[in-house]
């Protein structure tokens, strides 16, 4: 272990101290950094990891805030100068108690774990034949191109707070716009809102910055014009049909346990939910929102034979592909034969099949008429916590693969999952239930940045990036996932369906082919990195590509006007990595 390199972690800390005792009012602020020094120096262990993470904590926390409080106390009235630094001090101290949080996690990282080697070791080495590393743009155009994105994140971070605290919501909401108005100009004034919110998250912050383009009128009405068109769009509103009680997502002794398909139990008041009108029909209760989206006409069949869908579905209950056979002879002239099930991101808790449009219509128009897009707007927490969310996305795949055909003018020769975040976590859920049950499983899979291990206390040095990331910081995700868990007994250490990294070989072995899309400074790519390296030493299908100087959440990136310009190829890579899901 390098000493010089504890040594300067010590040393800036206790700097740090000094310099802020001479300050009074402050004293919380010297406690968390004392707090934080005698955890490193309590775990302090001739470990790889550990070494690596104080580097990076130096340099991209300690010694940024040290250089802050040496130009303070070259003021002449730090008293008064020190209120221009309070809000990121604040950030700063944050940081530092989540530092304390996983430094007992670091050293507890097996000597034997894939990122405790070198890049010289041999499975680094095989691994990175797999792994597509891309850049998009020099490192510094990159860079001034996020900076003024970070400016746009900081716009809406703003606009989202202010008017808050006006119970009439007219009041309300002229404050709020003219208030972001406002904002245009007085960019450090949004830069400090925001620092403020992402110190200590609430909900409904992250609520209303992550869905700005659903609860922002005026956002939602820019969206609308400047999407680009499809020759289909409109809303579903699908029914259960399946009982939920017979799909058990919690971790126990049957999880790993495969079934021959023998059929689900059905819901009652079946009949009616079959009725073609039921699709129309706006219901809070038992119903799946799902946004089609196409390059063909998509057309709902309003003349259903239902004493043959009636009779289809006491098959199901037997020989469950029978369902597929029948239809298809039935939708032979059908032009669109290529499925897309979208199932969006946003941290469980916000976001929607409206605020991905940006790409997911781009999709549509590159697959072409012969393919449609499902993208399903699931229960989100706190309202519905875990398995709330995967059960809506189940029940859909399972509506799309048996009784879509008999609705709509397709024809289901091949059906790809694509999620981002979360997305990709639910997209992997699905497939681990197809497998478990017996059931069609999906032909491909195209996943951005998934979260595919919500065990946070299985550090890798990934996570690190999460204490600067501006997109989504460790902070914020750590709300999101408390509020996807909360009061649900999960075990996201023993369950794949909240942690697919750990899924078993056996399930692994059976999933379909994949490409997976990351950033390269995203807390996440870490453990989508581990769970290649497991398709790969199992000889699995895939690709991974990680773009350099990306962050997290790229796919949302090119919205009109506050776009990263660098994203667009990578827009349009995606379009054509979806595409080769089908054509391989």
């Amino acid at each position: 272990m390098n000493d010089n390199v504890i040594c300067n972690t010590l040393y800036f800390l206790q700097k740090c101290q000094l310099l802020l005792s001479q300050i009074e009012g402050h004293q919380e602020w010297i406690n968390e950094i004392n707090q934080c020094q005698k955890e490193l120096e309590l775990h302090k262990a001739n470990h790889p990891l550990y070494e690596q993470c104080l580097a990076f904590i130096t340099d991209k926390i300690i010694h940024p805030f040290l250089q802050d409080l040496d130009i303070l106390f070259n003021c002449q009235d730090v008293v008064k100068e020190i209120k221009k630094y309070e809000l990121n001090f604040n950030y700063v101290i944050k940081r530092l108690s989540l530092i304390r949080e996983f430094i007992p996690n670091v050293v507890k990282v097996p000597l034997d774990d894939l990122f405790c080697k070198p890049q010289t070791d041999e499975e680094w080495i095989q691994l990175n034949r797999h792994i597509e590393y891309v850049n998009l743009d020099d490192p510094l155009s990159l860079s001034k191109q996020f900076d003024q994105f970070y400016d746009y994140i900081a716009l809406g971070a703003a606009y989202c707070t202010l008017g808050t605290k006006y119970s009439n919501s007219l009041i309300s909401l002229i404050v709020q716009n003219v208030g972001g108005a406002v904002m245009l100009v007085k960019k450090q004034t949004a830069r400090n809102i925001k620092t403020k919110e992402i110190t200590n998250p609430s909900l409904s912050f992250v609520k209303g910055l992550w869905s700005i383009q659903n609860n922002s009128a005026f956002f939602k009405n820019f969206m609308k014009l400047t999407n680009c068109r499809v020759k289909s769009h409109f809303k579903i509103h699908v029914p259960f049909l399946f009982e939920e009680q017979q799909f058990k997502y919690h971790h126990d002794n049957n999880t790993y346990v495969k079934e021959k398909f023998k059929g689900f139990k059905m819901v009652d008041d079946l009949f009616n939910k079959l009725q073609a009108k039921e699709l129309s029909l706006k219901q809070k209760q038992q119903k799946i929102k799902v946004r089609i989206i196409s390059a063909n006409k998509v057309n709902i069949n309003q003349k259903v034979d239902y004493s043959q869908l009636v009779q289809k579905v006491v098959e199901v209950s037997s020989e469950h592909y029978q369902i597929s056979s029948v239809f298809q002879q039935n939708n032979k002239n059908s032009n669109i034969k290529k499925v897309v099930l979208h199932i969006h991101g946003g941290g469980w808790v916000a976001m929607s099949s409206f605020s991905h449009q940006s790409y997911t219509r781009k999709w549509a128009n590159y697959l072409g008429d012969d393919s449609i897009i499902f993208s399903i707007d699931y229960r989100l927490a706190p309202e519905y916590r875990y398995p709330y969310a995967l059960e809506d996305v189940w029940q859909l795949y399972l509506w799309i693969i048996n009784f879509s055909q008999f609705y709509l003018n397709i024809t289901i020769e091949q059906i790809v999952l694509a999620g981002d975040s979360a997305g990709g976590n639910m997209a992997l859920g699905v497939c681990f239930r197809a497998i478990k049950y017996g059931v069609r499983i999906p032909d491909g899979l195209l996943m951005a940045y998934p979260a595919v291990n919500l065990d946070f206390t299985q550090f890798n040095p990934y996570l690190l990036q999460g204490l600067i990331d501006q997109v989504a910081p460790a902070t914020v995700l750590k709300l999101a996932l408390h509020e996807y868990l909360k009061d649900t007994n999960a075990t996201p250490n023993v369950d794949p369906y909240l942690s697919p990294l750990i899924a078993d070989d056996s399930f692994l072995q059976q999933l379909p082919k994949m490409t997976i899309m990351c950033g390269e400074l995203d807390s996440l790519t870490g453990d989508t990195i581990k769970f290649v390296n497991r398709l790969r030493k199992l000889n699995k299908q895939f690709r991974m590509l990680i773009y350099n100087g990306i962050n997290h959440g790229f796919l949302n990136f090119e919205v009109p006007i506050f776009a990263v310009p660098a994203i667009k190829p990578l827009i349009e890579s995606s379009c054509d990595l979806l595409k080769q899901l089908f054509n391989q």
